[in-house]
């Protein structure tokens, strides 16, 4: 990724990251993804004691079967949600559940993705804000032409200022002669 970015767009970011973990990146990736992943610690320390023996025996023997950790995109809040996931889930053959843990763990990627562009994009937000510099005054706020300009005939009194002209009116409403 780092060697494609400057990326275009956190769509574009987003399809490239996409192509390189379902189409260019090896098994043994993926299986160093699902290991670093500690969704179902999360859920076990969370979990309601009745559900915590229960989703320590089947996240051992969905670790056993596939030699990963179980990981899901179910918020670790819903422990009896996530329980039943696992149970269902250790019934799968190795591809198909390679196949269901590499879209849950791409779903954090994206997630993980999205919150750098969103920081990324802010902190470009604040420097070019702070490259503006320091905002003046309109030097023609208050300042009447010279009656002496060459460039054009100009009239002069007190209604002629930008400050009493409003833009949105006609001459006339503007009380101008």
């Amino acid at each position: 990724m780092q060697e494609a970015s400057l990326f275009s767009s956190l769509e574009h970011t987003i399809s490239f990251a996409r192509d390189l973990w379902f189409n260019k990146s090896l098994i043994r990736a993926w299986l160093d993804a699902f290991s670093a992943h500690r969704h179902i610690g999360t859920v076990i320390s969370r979990a309601p004691t009745e559900l915590i023996s229960d989703l320590c025996q089947f996240g051992a023997k969905y670790r056993k079967k596939f030699g990963f950790k179980f990981l899901t995109t179910i918020d670790a809040r819903h422990s009896h949600k996530i329980l039943e996931e696992i149970k269902a889930r250790c019934e799968n053959n190795l591809l198909v559940e390679l196949d269901i843990a590499s879209r849950e763990k791409f779903y954090f990627i994206e997630k993980g993705l999205t919150k750098i562009w969103e920081q990324i994009s802010q902190e470009e937000l604040q420097e070019k804000s702070e490259d503006l510099g320091k905002i003046v005054p309109d030097s023609l706020e208050e300042e009447l032409v010279p009656s002496n300009s060459s460039d054009e005939e100009v009239w002069i009194d007190d209604k002629a200022t930008m400050k009493n002209y409003d833009l949105n009116k006609t001459p006339d409403e503007n009380q101008i002669e």
